[in-house]
């Protein structure tokens, strides 16, 4: 960017979002994209809410039928929906509602969108690690390969630290003079 346009990248900004104009006027066009995004996440939220309360009723009244194991594995994965939808909620939407309504507040201030994006990576793996932690057959096969993968490990370790050592005896036994050899 230096070369080709004599720019530097750090002054350009990755996302404008500018709610007034130089005399202070509000700019309705830039309110009504923050808005419209607004309305967007609320219809997702409802959607998502609305169906999570309508899968639970429904599904109250016919887990009753089933066996107390399936019951506690549905509730185990009831759970994890729930925590499913808190996760994104914290990772991904807090952010983004903090940068698009930030500009409503006319501050000057140097964002760290460096945490923003390290908020909106650790989605993937919490994902994950919400259904291995509370569903309890994922736990326990995690922590069957957690301890397999520890044992091979501590294995390795053992091996190369017997390595190293009769290296450094053999080292230490080659330096020293034939009167002292243990031989």
């Amino acid at each position: 960017m230096m070369q080709k346009y004599s720019t530097d990248l750090s002054e350009i900004a990755g996302l404008t979002l500018v709610a007034y104009d130089e005399d202070g006027n509000i700019r309705w066009f830039n309110i009504c994209c923050t808005l419209n995004r607004t309305f967007i996440m609320l219809v997702q939220y409802t959607v998502i809410i609305y169906c999570g309360i309508w899968m639970y009723i429904e599904m109250e009244e016919k887990v009753q039928m089933l066996s107390l194991s399936l019951r506690n594995l549905h509730k185990q994965f009831f759970k994890t929906l729930l925590l499913q939808i808190v996760t994104p909620t914290v990772t991904i939407f807090s952010p983004v509602i903090n940068i698009i309504y930030l500009p409503f507040f006319d501050l000057e201030c140097d964002l760290p969108t460096g945490v923003f994006c390290c908020a909106f990576t650790l989605y993937p793996a919490m994902d994950d690690i919400i259904v291995m932690y509370i569903v309890s057959d994922y736990k326990k096969a995690a922590k069957k390969i957690m301890k397999n993968a520890q044992g091979k490990a501590t294995a390795w370790l053992r091996t190369a630290e017997t390595d190293q050592s009769s290296t450094r005896a053999r080292s230490t036994e080659a330096n020293l003079p034939a009167a002292l050899s243990p031989n």
